[in-house]
């Protein structure tokens, strides 16, 4: 009976593994670029971000590097309201939130 059980304890494991990609694109001034997915589209390359897709000119990429990882995605982009939806109240306090003041500089050794 035990043996069974670790047999499916062992394929669950397998089944929630999911294959999660991050290419980076690197461009010709030194930066880079995370996305879940690049791709070439016309003489752009298209980087798929949390936040929107953002298309570069293919002229300002040097290269792209794809990764393929088994782990599960480690941020994925907030739910957009639909239109005309009501908006969430504002936190507590106004929203804002109050930093202490900096520390003063040390003084001078004697």
């Amino acid at each position: 009976m035990p043996r069974i059980w670790m047999v499916v304890v062992a394929l669950t494991g397998v089944v929630l593994v999911t294959d999660a990609r991050a290419d980076m694109v690197y461009l010709t001034n030194g930066q880079s670029i995370w996305g879940r997915e690049a791709y070439e589209e016309g003489d752009s390359v298209v980087v798929e971000r949390p936040g929107g897709d953002l298309r570069i000119p293919k002229s300002q990429v040097d290269r792209i590097e794809r990764t393929q990882s088994t782990l599960p995605p480690f941020y994925s982009s907030p739910q957009t309201a639909p239109a005309g939806a009501p908006s969430p109240p504002p936190p507590p306090g106004g929203g804002t939130t109050q930093l202490p003041p900096p520390a003063p500089p040390p003084s001078p050794g004697k």
